[in-house]
């Protein structure tokens, strides 16, 4: 898959589903709702919004939003997170065309002593997201699954 073609699948998720698994703790699932944006040819923002349930099915609202630009100078798509605002976007990852369908984290990001790696995966119309961390307090898994 091109890098085009994976900016193009990005700009139709609508909705998604995910789970994380912190360590020992209890396994969270979540789903939501993607508003994905184009305000350039190069760059889609996911705007999401969702619910953790937890496993006593209580719930929690959560809502991030997301940069995932095209850079021109290389076949790398930069993920960026927009707590801050658009002007004050923090990095994440670049990544890199893997195998097949699959792109993988560049390199992986630090916050603080957690270190965090990607990967995607496209197949059957489903785009997949999966970060990893690791740290000294800290291992998580993280499975995003997006859908149109």
């Amino acid at each position: 898959m091109t890098i085009e073609h994976l900016r193009h699948v990005l700009s139709s998720r609508t909705r998604f589903d995910v789970q994380a698994r912190p360590g020992d703790s209890q396994l969270l699932r979540g789903h939501g709702t993607v508003r994905a944006l184009r305000p350039d040819s190069g760059t889609v923002i996911f705007d999401e919004a969702g619910l953790w349930t937890f496993e006593d099915c209580s719930n929690i609202a959560f809502h991030n939003i997301y940069s995932w630009s095209l850079q021109s100078e290389s076949p790398t798509l930069s993920l960026s997170h927009l707590r801050y605002g658009r002007n004050a976007a923090v990095h994440l990852v670049d990544f890199i065309e893997a195998a097949g369908n699959e792109w993988e984290s560049a390199s992986p990001y630090a916050c603080g002593a957690d270190i965090y790696r990607a990967r995607i995966n496209y197949s059957d119309c489903v785009l997949k997201l999966s970060w990893t961390i690791q740290g000294p307090n800290k291992k998580q898994r993280l499975d995003y699954t997006y859908l149109e």
